[in-house]
């Protein structure tokens, strides 16, 4: 019935896949209680961009992905990046809330990646099981996003901004048909896994354990922080540090599969062959970075600056106008992740479980 498999070894795995989450909830709470707002931004860039340089070396570092995503990887940044600045220009906060909406979809699927890896590394689900994981993760992060209190309070001042009245009525059926639908989905995922396991498709507890911690992190976060900055502090920490522990083990498995000779252009050979140099390497472009953006945050704001002047109070909600301690982290939350578009766009196809290149580093 059960069959274990692990992404790394259990050793790593117990560490990155099911401790993680857990120390990132109470180093986000932590840092609520103890750090002003300057801190929480630096915390949260200095967790997510080393991660980005990871996908930047995952992708232009790995000669065999060049070769099979080059028009992508040429054309793609020249693409995105003309859109951000068009809607820099033309609609900022709509670009910002594309990219919001993104980060979502793109956390949802770094998860259900993991999940597949689960299953993949241990022989475990039946053909179905990749849908139904899919689903299950939609699911469950669509209900934090419709019920927390973090989440509720922001798309309800951005419907009010937009003159989109939702009447209480309305946002309380909302809610209890999210946690309903939530409820009989587990119900039938259940059912799912005990009929797939009496057909002999063996389970792995692994993935179970991996999914809890994972979604225990966003949902007490959500529940317990005022602050997406705070909330963002937990997220990146659990999906930025696992990302990076997976490119570091891909390259190198990858590395051990082909002998060296063809994975890798002779620079990622000398950065994923030391954990020492990626590391150091990604500090220096952490460093970079942050220098490079080092301006007061009014000339970063794009004219959003006072942007808590658009989100008066909302009585019949119970939701006190923006102050403005919560419109700069909201908008030092959009600013660092608007500069992940081209991470989210580049692992929307370098990660997929099923191709038999991937595989090879898993």
């Amino acid at each position: 019935m059960f069959q274990t498999g692990y992404i790394i070894n259990p050793r790593q795995d117990y560490i990155w896949f099911i401790g993680l989450p857990l120390v990132a909830v109470a180093a986000a709470l932590g840092s609520q209680s103890w750090l002003p707002f300057v801190a929480l931004a630096s915390i949260n860039l200095w967790i997510t961009v080393p991660h980005h340089f990871a996908t930047w070396f995952r992708t232009y570092g790995l000669a065999e992905d060049w070769r099979r995503f080059k028009e992508r990887l040429i054309i793609g940044p020249i693409v995105i990046y003309s859109f951000v600045f068009l809607g820099l220009q033309v609609a900022p906060i709509t670009l910002l809330l594309v990219v919001s909406l993104w980060d979502h979809q793109h956390s949802i699927m770094q998860q259900h990646g993991f999940a597949r890896i689960y299953d993949f590394k241990a022989k475990a689900g039946t053909p179905q099981t990749p849908r139904w994981d899919l689903a299950l993760n939609w699911i469950l992060y669509g209900n934090m996003f419709l019920n927390a209190p973090l989440m509720v309070t922001m798309w309800l001042r951005e419907l009010y901004r937009l003159n989109l009245v939702v009447p209480v009525g309305l946002l309380q059926g909302i809610q209890l048909a999210s946690w309903t639908v939530t409820a009989l989905f587990l119900v039938a995922y259940t059912v799912h896994i005990i009929r797939g396991s009496r057909q002999g498709y063996p389970i792995n507890p692994m993935k179970y354990l991996f999914l809890a911690a994972s979604y225990f992190l966003w949902y007490y976060a959500a529940w317990h922080t005022a602050s997406i900055l705070v909330f963002g502090i937990a997220h990146r920490l659990m999906h930025g540090l696992q990302y990076i522990v997976m490119v570091l083990f891909y390259v190198r498995r990858k590395r051990q599969a082909d002998g060296g000779n063809r994975s890798q252009n002779r620079y990622g050979k000398w950065l994923f062959g030391s954990t020492l140099a990626f590391v150091l390497i990604s500090v220096v472009y952490a460093v970079i970075y942050q220098l490079a953006i080092q301006k007061p945050m009014n000339e970063f704001g794009f004219g959003l600056f006072n942007i808590a002047e658009q989100y008066p109070a909302i009585p019949e909600h119970g939701i006190e106008a923006m102050p403005g301690w919560l419109s700069l982290h909201l908008l030092g939350e959009a600013l660092i992740s608007a500069v992940a578009v081209l991470h989210y766009y580049f692992d929307s196809f370098i990660w997929k479980v099923r191709d038999e290149h991937v595989q090879e580093g898993l």
